[in-house]
């Protein structure tokens, strides 16, 4: 078993053997790669680990990148799908609720957000399954979609900072953007 390649869910051994390490995890007595990788066993401490790609994991305090996926009442569904600084695509599931929108009063999200939208946030919250991100501060849209024709949405100085041009059918449209607008490079 040691220095063999592994792939996701392949069965390792057993919590009577090993202790399950990095790259592992355990599940009715049984340990599991978590991660494609080698198997690496260390047999002074039995503990077994698998030594690979790791996926990216959220934490407090790290920026994200996201989609939004769904507009609520009092929330915003997005989907994160980079970690600013990591390597790797997430799939990753948070909430933007109307509170951690922005620093001053948020009615309704659907005023400063469009499903498609691109977010850029920070983690502020996890608890279990549940993550919270903010747009509070220099943090919010970064790229917007025209409701009308779905164009990309750009800055203009002849509109309110919060406002966005349609190039295509000349639609305006309110977003909380963030400070860096447009900076999707690393995406």
């Amino acid at each position: 078993m040691e220095n063999k390649n592994t792939l996701i869910g392949e069965y390792l051994g057993t919590i009577e053997e090993f202790v399950p390490g990095v790259g592992t995890y355990a599940e009715e007595g049984k340990i599991y790669s978590a991660n494609i990788g080698k198997v690496v066993v260390d047999r002074e401490n039995h503990v077994v680990k698998v030594m690979g790609k790791m996926l990216p994991v959220l934490e407090r305090g790290q920026v994200v990148f996201g989609e939004v996926l769904d507009i609520k009442k009092n929330a915003v569904v997005i989907i994160v799908r980079k970690i600013q600084g990591q390597r790797g695509d997430v799939d990753i599931k948070v909430g933007l609720f109307v509170s951690n929108i922005s620093d001053g009063y948020v009615e309704r999200p659907d005023d400063l957000f469009a499903i498609g939208d691109i977010v850029k946030g920070v983690v502020i919250k996890m608890e279990g399954s549940l993550i919270d991100i903010s747009t509070r501060g220099p943090y919010g849209v970064v790229k917007a979609f025209c409701r009308r024709c779905r164009c990309a949405l750009e800055k203009s100085d002849k509109v309110p900072a919060d406002v966005l041009v349609c190039p295509c059918c000349a639609d305006k449209e309110k977003r909380k953007i963030a400070d860096d607008y447009g900076n999707v490079a690393d995406l």
